[in-house]
This record gives C-alpha cells, structure tokens and sequence, in this order.
C-alpha cells in the first residue's frame, strides 16, 4: 500500500518537473522582442564633494527621442564599486539609492536583484541588474532609464563610488 502512494507521489513529481522543463525552454528566436534590439552604456561617479546624482536613460542618450518599445523587456543593468582601493576590499555595499524606471514610472524594488561578486584583485564588484517591460505606459515608443543618488538613510557613510550602467532594449517600430 505505501509503496502505491511512493509511486504515485514519484510520479507526480516527474510530470510537473517536466513540464517545469518545457516551460523554461529558451525564448522563440521569431519572436518580435528578440530582434532590432539596441543597447547604451555609460559610466559615471558619484562623489562626496561633487555630482551627487546619476542617471542614464534612452531618450538622453538617443538624443531627447523616446526609442524603446514598452512591451517588450528591457534589460537594465548598474555596476558600480567604491572608488576607495581599501574600502572596496571590503563586501560593504556603497551607500547608494538606484532607481529603475520606464513608461512614466519606476518598478518595484522587488524586481531588482542586487549582489556583489569578488573580481581578481580582491575588490568587490556590486551589480544591480532589472528585466522589465512597461505594457502598461500609455504611450509607445517609451524611455528606460537608470537613477542612481545617495542613500538618505546612509548620509553618515558616503564614500565616492564608480558607476557603469547599460541598457539593452527593443527599439520601437510602428507596424
């Protein structure tokens, strides 16, 4: 009798973890948001003494024109270190507040992965990477974007930090 119910439960098991499988097949190469993609990029810092905001976005770096197609995801990624040699050494994140955006408002900070990595000299690399679309915008073509600014609730701690952020996005193209 128990091993009737092992059974059935194996069995069970084994459909929904395939099916889980198929689920995760890589995207349609013919769907429409993996082609005419673009990508920008631009570097920065936010420093103690000087430029205490960041930001890069579609539209300023296409100069001024909203380029991206909001119903397909962008990919939104911020690296950024302390400038300090010493301090980055250390796996303290830098008091930072970055803020992904697109289609008129931001998305929810639950939607942002945020870790660190150890490179080759001993420094920590953090990254701060969103995947998300804005198909609820009210226009298309749309902007994406990146803000980065100090952490209100770490004002005592401020370092100068370095800062890289890119974007990768479906440009629009009305049918």
């Amino acid at each position: 009798m128990k091993s009737r119910m092992y059974l059935k439960i194996l069995i069970t098991f084994c459909v929904l973890a395939f099916i889980n499988n198929i689920s995760c097949l890589p995207d349609d190469p013919d769907d429409e948001c993996t082609q005419n993609r673009n990508s920008i990029a631009k570097s920065g810092e936010l420093l103690v003494d000087g430029s205490s905001f960041w930001q890069i976005t579609v539209a300023n770096e296409n100069g001024a024109v909203l380029d991206a197609d909001k119903d397909c995801h962008t990919q939104m990624q911020l690296e950024f270190w302390f400038k300090n040699k010493e301090l980055a050494k250390t796996n303290v994140k830098p008091p930072i507040l970055i803020v992904f955006f697109g289609g008129g408002g931001f998305f929810d900070p639950g939607s942002v992965a945020v870790y660190s990595k150890q490179i080759s000299d001993g420094s920590y690399l953090w990254t701060a990477y969103c995947d998300q679309a804005a198909k609820n915008a009210s226009q298309n073509p749309t902007d994406f974007g990146i803000s980065v600014s100090w952490d209100p609730n770490q004002l005592l701690s401020l370092e100068d930090v370095k800062l890289n952020g890119s974007i990768n996005y479906r440009a629009y193209q009305q049918e």
